[in-house]
């Protein structure tokens, strides 16, 4: 089994994010998440690893949006499978009994894309009579779901988008009459009394599906946003959006995924669902510190999982997050994503490497915390295509400066 959710870790996951759900006249929607991908941008990770089960800040990227759901008063929530499929349901399993939902699977012999993956969801929880809500599952958030259901049935339009405005370099396509918060246009297609004044915005992978439109979706490869909602908008049917103004960031590829990691070490209170303990010392996360030996150097910001231990002579940060390893003497984390590589030597810089697969990052003067979005950018469109703005590049092994102390040192010699 892939080692990509334990116990410990995802507990203290849910001891961060699970709330008291607020008295609600809102009858609760049921939930699903778009897991069937080949998640292509993050190769080769995903050789081995779908995405949802990537770790972000050593969590499934899959637990956020479940956590999202539940703490909507969700019961109920559907997954599609088809890229390494029988690798989901032990870990979706988990999560979900730790967050009181009931999974349901839609197994895709053959890929059906966004909007028969959709449907095969609702088939899967048996066409329930509640609005859908799908997470399109490659991006977390900080997210009032319960406040944005409340928007989308108001405009009483069988389906609401999430968007959120967008930079220069960020794809859209999605055009929004800001007066009504309807669409205008969505890629090449135009509503027939759409305004000449809208403004282009950026999906942000949220949906929320009414019954009435959900059983219009053939059960057949297609897309939900050109083969559905674009001939739907060309009709004259009503398409909403809610907007969202909070924390986002699309996790799309290993570059992307480090970024933001590095973002929330640096500022963890940007993310409310940030799965991290208390630090030990100034940007050191440390779940195991009985597992670090004193010998080993630190330098922040890094965080540390309950499953990982070093020996004497062992750097570790900093920009590091690890998780499921054993360092041997000698070896060297910086600039780097490491989870479930089991004993390693040597430099790890400049790498996302997850069970056993190694994609390297960009070198520093295009990629890190200080960089430009511009210069994270992935291209794409909402039909699905993509194509990433920056090749791999070997790891770069040069010190960059950055002070490092060892374990006792910070502890007093007892971490």
């Amino acid at each position: 089994m892939l080692p990509v959710c334990r116990p410990a870790a995802s507990t203290f996951f849910l001891s961060f994010c699970q709330v008291t759900l607020p008295m609600t006249a809102l009858d609760p929607p049921v939930g699903g998440v778009l897991c069937a991908g080949f998640g292509t941008r993050m190769a080769p990770i995903t050789d081995v690893v779908p995405k949802p089960l990537i770790p972000f800040l050593n969590t499934p990227i899959l637990a956020y949006s479940l956590d999202h759901l539940s703490n909507a008063g969700v019961t109920r929530v559907g997954m599609n499978l088809h890229h390494l499929a029988d690798s989901i349901p032990p870990v979706a399993n988990q999560l979900a009994a730790m967050m009181n939902l009931d999974p349901v699977y839609a197994r895709e012999w053959e890929i059906l894309g966004t909007g028969g993956g959709i449907r095969g969801i609702w088939e899967a929880l048996g066409q329930p009579d509640q609005t859908l809500v799908i997470f399109n599952g490659d991006s977390v958030m900080n997210l009032d779901l319960l406040e944005l259901l409340e928007q989308h049935r108001s405009s009483e339009a069988m389906v609401s988008m999430m968007v959120r405005g967008r930079g220069p370099e960020e794809p859209g396509g999605v055009f929004v009459d800001e007066e009504t918060g309807h669409l205008g246009g969505l890629l090449e297609f135009r509503h027939p009394e759409a305004r000449e004044d809208l403004r282009e915005m950026l999906f942000a992978g949220v949906h929320f599906i009414e019954p009435q439109l959900l059983e219009q979706i053939p059960q057949e490869n297609c897309g939900i946003v050109s083969d559905i909602y674009g001939p739907l908008l060309e009709q004259g049917e009503v398409i909403n959006t809610v907007l969202h103004d909070d924390f986002w960031a699309a996790l799309d590829n290993p570059a992307l995924l480090y970024e933001t990691s590095c973002r929330v070490l640096e500022r963890p209170d940007l993310f409310d669902q940030v799965p991290m303990p208390e630090p030990l010392a100034d940007g050191l996360y440390v779940f195991n510190e009985e597992g670090i030996d004193d010998k080993t150097r630190v330098a922040g910001p890094i965080l540390s999982g309950a499953h990982v231990k070093t020996e004497a002579g062992v750097d570790v940060g900093p920009r590091a997050v690890v998780d499921g390893v054993e360092l041997a003497q000698g070896a060297s984390i910086r600039d780097a994503i490491v989870y479930g590589m089991g004993r390693i030597e040597g430099k790890w810089h400049r790498c996302m490497a997850v069970a056993g697969k190694v994609a390297n990052l960009p070198p520093l003067e295009t990629s890190g915390p200080e960089k430009s979005d511009a210069e994270q950018r992935v291209v794409r469109d909402l039909r699905g295509d993509s194509r990433e703005s920056d090749d791999a590049a070997p790891r770069d092994e040069d010190s960059d400066g950055d002070e490092a102390k060892s374990a006792s040192e910070i502890s007093g010699g007892s971490l």
